[in-house]
């Protein structure tokens, strides 16, 4: 007895400075390439902290080899395959430090490239990953094997991979992008019970205080309400919220998060120069035994900067239901199918700081609106409604004046393509004193100028009367500051109702840290990245606008009734045009001051007549071609195009409909201006314009694209130079602190 504990104790002894570990004593395997793959051992001795083994450690360590047995026999062949991950995770930490997502990948320079046993099992771990554990799919047998392989993984990292604006994961780490991966699609079906709160959440979408208060709050929904329905209530990380409706109709969905872009991995081969071979339009084919024997260099050309997937959605079947997520996020409804308004109750969220253009006044939002404690804000009106961090808008005292200018953008941009508007009420108070035309019932008319301005418009005369100049991307300063409203103005005498109102689904517009391609993309929503603080930024908006977010709005309003501003290669362009009549209309910009550099060029090509002018010019040259018509004869010419009887116009060559429309619309005949583009036009039109008088004359044709002949006759004083950079010109910070990474990583490679 005494030599048996003899015996345990020097065995003891002899593993008492080991550590308690996962890897085991077996042989490590080398690959031809050079790579060491240690072999998990299942049955291994059992080892101690320190000195022999207590009896808690000794029943830890029988109750954890135990499960790895299990493991063992869930993962198959899985796990040995992603061990050589591991392998490439080492080298990227010890290469690349504390970078975890680094500068890989993001458009701004060379994305690294991987090769080797390890690169194979990661695609085939994403191709797995991707067409059998979707939601709703069917799980085979190397499926259920893999998720058993990253539960493993993610067991050993604590359960999460960390992932957000401050810590991004690219294939410098290609376990580390694996496993946030499968943790944001494991998210999706997570039981209720099993929630916690995601410490990545903290980075993005952002961390509710511990002492925020939780409510209970009643929505109610209305019939014909279309797109997703704001609540003002954001749902904490990791927490349920109970849903109560008092009678349950209809299809009822709600949504937990807002930021719906969801980043799937790019996989891509690598050129000789180490370049990503990425082209949508020709992918190239990858060869996973030219990648195992590290003749081929491939990259995951998406980096994470958030999760791949942040939003959750729940169908509600039942009158009493709880839902949650574990990064939680702004609470949106749907409702299809129901004939009545429906309550339904919510308990447990936090309250988001929520405007709402008619309903919430200035007052409200300074003293309680803008203090409400979610990381997520939204500003509505009956037209547009943006999401934007909080931090964006906490310091916005007058956000009537801001929501007022969204709302009025949104229903020029809809008027002007041709779509109809909720109610006329935001379209119908621009400013006299810039422009002496408005937007009411389909067409331009001439409004009272004794109408009294609303609260945009004394914001905006109060900060010219300072004669303050603020720079586009300045803080404002005057701009924010609130202007009393006039004691002589009509206000409403009672709160308005939704309950009578026409519905509509107003344009979502939601900020974002990554999306899934370029700076912003149209859609519903349409999503942006790290717009907010311009996007609150009242002065900078009355100054130059808001490009891009206008630009992606013009996406959604399309070619017009019929397609009658359809030209061949105006994709980009056509939206440019509705955002530009907005500017115009609404902040008072001459046309030749958007884009004042593309008039040169054009003005010059025509000096040199250029033959098909329409073909080789760019993108911003053929936004002129639409503004030489507007800015000539008036955005009143343009409503009267949008909204004419087009049916039955010529329609023989490319330009025929357009040119005939604009004719008609002027009483002036166009084709010598379609001519002077190089855009083909058939003997019909010829015919139908043969009344008119040609437009331009020889000698107008000289001054035709002159920037600055004329401006002062017909727009107002303020002059100033306002030129806008395209949207695709746009760099996020992100992309701005990038490239200063790379010039600094280059300075020390020399």
């Amino acid at each position: 007895m005494r030599m048996a504990i003899g015996v345990l104790a020097a065995a003891a002894a002899a593993l008492a400075q080991a550590e308690l570990t996962f890897r085991g004593a077996k042989p490590a395997e080398v690959t031809k390439q050079g790579h060491v793959i240690e072999r998990l051992d299942y049955d291994r001795k059992i080892v101690a902290t320190n000195g022999l083994p207590s009896a808690a450690e000794y029943r830890a360590e029988l109750k954890e080899r135990e499960r790895m047995k299990k493991v063992a026999r869930e993962v198959g062949p899985w796990f040995d395959a992603i061990q050589r991950l591991e392998i490439d995770q080492r080298t990227g930490e010890e290469k690349y430090g504390g970078d975890g997502g680094g500068l890989a990948g993001d458009g701004t320079g060379t994305a690294p490239g991987q090769s080797g046993a390890g690169m194979v099992a990661y695609i085939e771990a994403m191709r797995v990953f991707n067409s059998d554990t979707s939601e709703g799919g069917s799980v085979s047998k190397d499926a259920r094997q893999l998720k058993a392989a990253l539960e493993e993984l993610l067991y050993r990292r604590g359960g999460e991979v960390v992932c957000g604006p401050s810590h991004g994961v690219s294939i410098k780490w290609p376990l580390e992008l694996l496993l946030v991966r499968y943790q944001s699609w494991k998210a999706q079906s997570l039981p209720l019970d099993e929630l916690y709160p995601a410490k990545s959440a903290d980075l993005w979408p952002g961390k509710v205080p511990e002492d925020a208060q939780r409510v209970t709050k009643k929505v109610r929904l209305y019939p014909g309400e279309g797109g997703w329905v704001s609540t003002g209530l954001y749902v904490p990380p990791g927490e349920t919220v109970t849903l109560d409706c008092g009678s349950l109709s209809g299809t009822l969905t709600a949504q937990i998060g807002c930021h719906s872009d969801k980043l799937d991995p790019k996989i891509v081969p690598l050129d000789e120069d180490g370049n990503p071979m990425d082209n949508p339009y020709d992918p190239q084919p990858i060869n996973l035994q030219k990648v195992k024997m590290g003749w081929q260099q491939i990259t995951d050309n998406r980096p994470l900067w958030r999760w791949p997937d942040m939003v959750r959605t729940f169908r509600v079947t039942k009158k009493r239901q709880e839902i949650g997520h574990v990064l939680g996020g702004v609470l949106w409804f749907r409702w299809e199918g129901g004939n009545r308004p429906m309550d339904v109750e919510v308990s447990g969220c936090v309250q988001m700081p929520w405007f709402r253009l008619g309903i919430d006044t200035n007052e409200e939002w300074v003293e309680t609106l803008s203090k409400h404690p979610a990381p997520w804000a939204e500003v509505q009106t009956k037209t547009v409604i943006l999401t934007v961090p909080s931090e964006d808008v906490r310091g916005v005292r007058d956000m009537q004046a801001l929501a007022q200018w969204w709302g009025k953008a949104a229903a020029i941009m809809l008027r002007v393509s041709g779509h109809a508007l909720p109610t006329d009420s935001e379209a119908d108070n621009f400013r006299p004193a810039k422009r002496e035309w408005g937007i009411l019932d389909k067409k331009l008319v001439q409004m009272n100028p004794d109408a009294p301005p609303d609260q945009e418009e004394l914001v905006r005369e109060a900060r010219k009367a300072s004669k303050e100049t603020v720079d586009r991307y300045g803080l404002p300063t005057v701009a924010q500051e609130e202007v009393p409203v006039d004691a002589l103005a009509p206000r409403a005498i009672k709160k308005p109702s939704r309950e009578n109102e026409p519905k509509n689904t107003p344009i979502r517009i939601v900020d974002d840290t990554q999306i899934s391609i370029g700076a912003g993309h149209s859609g519903y929503p349409i999503m942006c990245m790290d717009w907010g603080g311009g996007m609150m930024n009242l002065a900078g908006l009355q100054r130059a606008g808001s490009w891009g977010a206008l630009h992606e709005i013009g996406h959604n309003m399309g070619q017009g009734p019929g397609g009658i501003y359809q030209l061949p290669g105006n994709t980009e362009v056509v939206n440019n045009f509705y955002s530009s009549c907005t500017m115009n209309l609404l902040n008072g910009t001459p046309f030749p001051k958007i884009r004042a550099s593309a008039w040169n060029t054009v003005a010059d090509k025509v000096a040199k007549k250029t033959p098909d002018l329409w073909q080789k010019a760019d993108v911003a040259e053929r936004l002129v071609f639409y503004m030489t018509l507007a800015h000539h004869f008036g955005v009143e010419s343009v409503m009267a195009v949008t909204y004419g009887k087009n049916d039955k116009l010529p329609a023989n060559a490319t330009g025929d409909r357009l040119c005939c429309a604009w004719s008609r619309a002027v009483g002036r005949d166009l084709t010598p201006y379609f001519e002077l583009w190089g855009l083909p036009l058939s003997k019909a039109a010829y015919t139908y314009t043969q009344d008119w008088p040609p437009w331009p004359t020889p000698e107008q044709k000289d001054t035709l694209f002159d920037a600055g002949s004329g401006l002062a006759d017909r727009y107002a004083e303020d002059l100033s130079d306002v030129d806008f950079g395209h949207p695709e010109d746009v760099k996020t910070r992100r992309q701005l602190r990038a490239s200063a990474g790379l010039d600094r990583l280059k300075k020390g490679a020399d």
